[in-house]
């Protein structure tokens, strides 16, 4: 009997702190995601400066997507930005996010007035929803030729039409610092998307990376 009423209280305590713990690191990361969110917009609109801008909330404290109408003096007519965050502020899931390298996730995609006349996907290959959310958005990926490449000691695949595109691109990701899970290029709608790690100071080389890119491609029409 004795026994029994030590273990209950044990499991008592045991529940008590673990609640408390959970509560405070709850409002602790709360904050914490605010303001990261709040940082992004800050270097997404400093970046773009956009005559006009939507934003719409994923969830709570999930991310959000934004567009953002670019000048009229821009190459550019407009820009998309999505955050995806993990819920870093649940202790239960905190560990469980480390143990499946869960990252936050910055896409930026771009929208051309013009110069984009192949597509090309290059996406890593250890991370398999990339490729499944890829053969939804690309009906003739399957069309497409493939190899596999490395930059930045991580594997991908690349889905390519010219061989000199993949080429331009894989000397302009092995000098970059960003931790990039897919670029692709929609000549359909002269979109070129960038997916990289979410960090403070990411916006702005993400940005350059797609202007570079685009450079590169559109003066290669006709290779």
């Amino acid at each position: 009997m004795v026994i029994d009423l030590v273990i209950d209280y044990m499991m008592l305590v045991v529940l008590s702190v673990s609640a408390v713990a959970m509560v405070v690191w709850y409002f602790r990361k709360r904050k914490e995601l605010i303001k990261f969110l709040r940082d992004i917009v800050e270097e997404l609109e400093d970046v773009f400066k956009p005559d006009d801008k939507v934003y719409e909330l994923l969830g709570y404290l999930v991310g959000f997507k934004a567009k953002y109408k670019l000048s009229r003096s821009s190459s550019a007519l407009n820009a998309y930005a999505t955050l995806t965050t993990t819920p870093e502020y649940s202790l239960l899931y905190y560990p469980i996010a480390k143990l499946m390298s869960r990252k936050n996730t910055l896409a930026i995609a771009v929208e051309f007035r013009d110069g984009l006349s192949r597509d090309l996907h290059i996406i890593r290959s250890d991370i398999k929803r990339l490729e499944r959310r890829l053969r939804i958005d690309v009906e003739n990926l399957d069309k497409m030729r493939v190899k596999n490449i490395k930059f930045s000691d991580k594997s991908y695949i690349a889905y390519y039409l010219s061989e000199g595109d993949v080429d331009l691109i894989l000397n302009e990701l092995s000098n970059s610092e960003l931790s990039i899970f897919q670029l692709s290029l929609f000549s359909s709608k002269n979109l070129v998307l960038v997916l990289v790690e979410a960090k403070r100071g990411v916006v702005k080389p993400t940005y350059k990376l797609i202007n570079t890119i685009y450079s590169k491609i559109s003066k290669s029409r006709g290779r």
